[in-house]
């Protein structure tokens, strides 16, 4: 089957039969980056709601990413043998059920329930999603396919959540689950029509990922990540609410702070690429790293001395934009370090990001009753703190020449 005539083929997506299954998981993706992250838009009408702290609140991510972050790795060896078209039509259900379980929630216990289920559905999804599509493209193609669906959650920052932000805002944070249920029927109604039978690729075992994890340069360039991650997202997890503390921004305007960031974000991104192209990746990462803390005490500055939305947009634009040019260079650097076993250095590395946003969503509700400015600056401190265990990683890093192995290389 090829394109339709006249209609251009992007870039971006592979061409042929691979095409439509492939746009409908970046859709899944999409759903579940949204569902991820916009919460956090919506923490203070969660809070005001059901009647509990903004701190435990926000422990809604926590519980999420900690969730995500330990079901990952065991789910995906649990399901081994699962055909990936039921595996992946079944997690896409589940999470519908559990985004209509939280829009109808009437307690704040209820409400946790139903972000576990969502984070093991997530969990059981996204990983599915990348191997598929690596399965149904063409060798010559697999990289757009890889780029697409985890470009899903990309697109989230930029669109699904501002977008989802909007709707809590003007209708209720219920009516943003119901959003997110919404993508994601759409996304099983598009994988049951456009996938057919797949087979059950070879997964790692548990004790083969505990391996890799041992192997020098891999535990400390996984702790970097998951700092810097934890620096970003103990703002970003509250950032509703930084943006009212620090410059008096409220309601619709909110989604226009997480627009800011979010269009930031997916430039950040496209720069990385350009960087870890041309620069070695540790600098890549520091370079990035730095530029977060830099800009994270600009924004505890702007806590201290209050703005308004044009000062916290433009400093916030400039933390998103330089503040995740680091995870591509890690990836590039957990490749260098596990050599022929880089698949499992890398889903150990989704684990690290999630474990990061579980830290953050804990260590941000301690920080919020010193106020806006403590916030901002508990955010710089981490991510020095990702600095230190980059630059420990870079001694123990080792060409990818020598982890031909990892029985052979044991850890130091």
């Amino acid at each position: 089957m090829s394109p339709s005539r006249g209609v251009p083929v992007s870039p971006l997506l592979p061409a042929g039969p691979s095409r439509r299954p492939i746009l409908v998981l970046s859709l899944g993706t999409f759903a579940l980056g949204t569902d991820a992250f916009v919460i956090s838009g919506v923490l203070p009408r969660i809070q005001h709601d059901l009647g509990v702290g903004l701190g435990a609140a926000g422990q809604l991510i926590t519980l999420f990413s900690v969730t995500y972050a330990l079901g990952a790795p065991v789910m995906a060896v649990l399901t081994a043998r699962w055909g990936r078209r039921n595996l992946l039509l079944l997690a896409m259900t589940a999470f519908v059920a559990a985004n209509l379980v939280a829009a109808a929630a009437p307690t704040y216990a209820v409400l946790m329930g139903a972000r576990v289920l969502a984070a093991l559905t997530a969990a059981l999804f996204a990983p599915a999603a990348s191997a598929t599509a690596a399965m149904i493209a063409g060798p010559e193609q697999r990289g757009r396919a890889l780029a697409a669906v985890l470009g899903g959650l990309t697109v989230a920052n930029a669109v699904g959540v501002p977008l989802g932000t909007l709707i809590g805002q003007a209708l209720g944070w219920r009516s943003t689950f119901v959003f997110v249920a919404a993508l994601s029927a759409v996304a099983v109604a598009g994988l049951a029509a456009s996938l057919g039978p797949l087979p059950s690729p070879a997964v790692p075992s548990m004790r083969a990922r505990v391996a890799v994890a041992g192997i020098p340069g891999v535990p400390t360039t996984l702790a970097a990540t998951g700092f810097a991650m934890s620096g970003v997202f103990v703002l970003y997890s509250y950032l509703a609410w930084f943006s009212d503390a620090a410059a008096g921004v409220t309601g619709d305007l909110v989604s226009l702070v997480y627009l800011v960031a979010g269009l930031a974000a997916v430039l950040s991104n496209i720069a990385a690429g350009w960087l870890i192209d041309r620069l070695p990746a540790t600098r890549g990462a520091a370079w990035g790293m730095s530029g977060l803390v830099v800009t994270s005490l600009g924004l505890a500055a702007l806590g201290w001395a209050g703005g308004n939305l044009v000062t916290l947009c433009a400093l916030l634009g400039a933390w998103s934009l330089i503040g995740w040019w680091f995870n591509p260079a890690h990836q590039q650097r957990l490749l260098a370090a596990s050599g022929e076993h880089g698949p499992i250095a890398l889903s150990l590395n989704s684990s690290a990001i999630y474990a990061g946003q579980a830290l953050a969503g804990g260590m941000g509700a301690l920080a919020l009753g010193w106020g806006a400015p403590a916030v901002a600056a508990l955010a710089g401190a981490l991510v020095m703190v990702a600095l230190g265990f980059l630059a420990i990683s870079e001694r123990h890093q080792r060409p990818a020449a020598s982890a031909s192995a990892v029985e052979r290389e044991p850890a130091r």
